[in-house]
């Protein structure tokens, strides 16, 4: 009962102050022209990637890396063949993905899948861009995380995504079969640990993926252990290229000696 009068209270609230009419990362009133609802100072603070990226997972180089690869690519091998991203994790990125994930903000999925389109629009001619993948797959949640937020942030990105660019995403292919510790506080080699087994094709969905094109959509890249793991398992199935795409991901940092 008290679910349901919050629930409520929420869409009359939503009538009165629609949240197009604020800011998604700093809540400023903004007015609806505004592109990806987001006011001007957070628009110009956003660490939006350019054009040097790292060739294998996609992420913004630093001013001191040379290379065309960023630092953490070099030391570990990716099961994927390529990855994309729009932004470099930071203040104003943390301020709207955690929004999305554990405030109750899924409608902020609409306008980070409108985000993930425009990057890869960047890069790839619409027609081009519609043909080069045959799935679009969200990284799956574990079935109590998703039963605690009430939905999977990255499914939502993904149906966002698909909806602006042509594609088919599903969410029904992949499932998450371990409940993972939370990997903010882990390394590089406890993220992979954490991971390992975590992911499998549902029964009877396997033959869907050989010899398929898949982009594999996630909220955040730090180390790659995730788009590893899910890359390796749909490996076994027999797809072919596979690349993912982030809304945001972790610096090129080199390691600390």
């Amino acid at each position: 009962m008290m679910l349901q009068l919050i629930s409520a209270a929420s869409s009359v609230i939503d009538l009165i102050y629609p949240p197009a009419l604020y800011c998604i990362c700093c809540g400023k009133i903004i007015d609806q022209t505004r592109p990806y609802r987001l006011c001007n100072d957070c628009m110009n603070e956003i660490k939006w990637v350019g054009e040097r990226t790292c060739e294998c997972c996609g992420k913004r180089l630093s001013d001191a890396d040379p290379g065309t690869v960023c630092f953490s690519c070099r030391e570990h091998h990716h099961s994927f063949d390529r990855g994309y991203t729009c932004t470099e994790y930071g203040t104003h990125e943390r301020a709207i993905v955690f929004s999305l994930k554990y405030g109750g903000r899924s409608d902020i999925a609409e306008v980070i899948g409108e985000i993930m389109a425009d990057r890869m629009l960047a890069v790839y001619a619409a027609d081009e861009l519609a043909c080069r993948y045959d799935l679009v797959l969200p990284v799956p949640l574990h079935y109590r995380r998703r039963s605690m937020r009430g939905y999977n942030q990255a499914a939502l990105i993904a149906e966002a995504f698909a909806r602006r660019t042509g594609m088919r995403s599903d969410d029904t292919i992949l499932r998450r079969v371990k409940q993972t510790h939370r990997m903010r506080s882990l390394g590089p080699d406890q993220r992979r640990e954490n991971i390992r087994g975590a992911f499998e094709i549902r029964k009877g969905r396997a033959a869907e993926l050989r010899g398929k094109n898949i982009l594999i959509i996630d909220d955040i890249y730090t180390t790659g252990a995730t788009v590893d793991e899910i890359s390796s398992v749909l490996r076994e199935a027999g797809a072919g290229m596979i690349e993912f795409l982030s809304f945001t991901s972790g610096a090129d940092m080199v390691k600390s000696m």
